[in-house]
């Protein structure tokens, strides 16, 4: 099996966890799943922010959204969020690729055209635990060990999702009450250069009319671009004894991996874990009887040979 991190991270967390996502998937993926598979795909796109758009129309027409809120409005919402990130994110690092596969480990990273690599990591803040968390995770952790070479963890603060939105400068913004062409950023109340508590609320989905080039150069303008997007770099360094437990750990995962068993012990720990939410396989651990995956096909759908391989 060639290993990744998420594959790690799902052993870690639960082992049964794992042997269900190997055979079954969710047919309901989260908005910010679909965020984060829409930016992976369109961020290699010579068109990354029409891509953006396309492909997150494409997942929501295969895919249920779970969300309480109407699933046509958050599709919307999260095609232009991710079109707007991926446009930003590729005139910052420039045309970027996948890192390609090796014989033993399937990488998450972007390289850039001058060879640096990228973890892009989507936050709805940003503070020194949780770039801590981060790199303590199999997500870097994991590539710096199999891929022996330093990468740049680039995070992205997304805001906080409340009523099917994402709460942020990317997404939201304010216009002039009677000058509809005057678009701004900067907090309600800051009433320095005629910005006051006027100003009207706009989603970016709403304003299409407004360029994406006039949306970012105008968050740069009023100062609120830098702060939402942080690179770290995180070195490698193959006689660090945190590097060579890492590796140890993977090889013995690896193994293990091959006998996980969708009747093993509940890591209930994992149930609801920070970060994490609910896990997605509640419907069937939590069960009032015994239940499997195939007896809830409203629910979970099997995973076709071909994506397994």
């Amino acid at each position: 099996m060639i290993l990744n991190a998420e594959i790690l991270d799902t052993f870690d967390r639960c082992p049964r966890k794992l042997a269900f996502s190997q055979k079954w998937e969710p047919r309901a993926i989260s908005p910010l799943g679909l965020l984060y598979t829409a930016i992976e795909s369109a961020l290699i796109s010579p068109d990354p922010e029409q891509s953006a758009k396309d492909e997150t129309l494409r997942i929501a027409k295969s895919r249920e959204i779970s969300t309480d809120q109407n699933a046509f409005t958050v599709t919307r919402h999260i095609g232009f969020l991710a079109a707007i990130l991926v446009t930003v994110l590729q005139s910052r690092l420039g045309q970027l690729t996948r890192v390609p596969a090796t014989e033993e480990w399937e990488s998450n990273l972007f390289s850039t055209p001058s060879g640096d690599r990228h973890k892009i990591l989507l936050v709805s803040a940003l503070d020194d635990d949780r770039l801590r968390a981060a790199a303590h995770s199999w997500a870097v952790i994991g590539e710096l060990v199999a891929l022996q070479s330093p990468l740049t963890l680039t995070a992205v603060v997304i805001g906080s999702q409340r009523a099917g939105k994402r709460h942020c400068a990317w997404a939201k913004g304010y216009i002039h009450p009677k000058f509809a062409t005057k678009l701004r950023f900067r907090e309600r109340g800051a009433k320095e250069d005629g910005f006051g508590n006027g100003w009207l609320t706009i989603w970016r989905e709403q304003r299409g009319e407004i360029s994406t080039e006039k949306w970012i150069s105008t968050m740069a303008e009023d100062g609120v671009l830098d702060s939402l997007i942080i690179s770290r770099t995180i070195p490698f360094n193959a006689e660090d004894n945190r590097m060579k437990i890492a590796r140890r750990d993977m090889l013995e995962i690896g193994e293990k991996i091959k006998s996980a068993r969708e009747d093993a012990p509940m890591k209930r720990c994992s149930c609801d874990s920070v970060g994490h939410g609910a896990c997605v396989w509640q419907s069937v651990c939590w069960s009032p009887t015994e239940t499997s995956p195939d007896q809830l096909p409203q629910l979970y759908r099997p995973i076709s040979s071909a994506a397994r391989s």
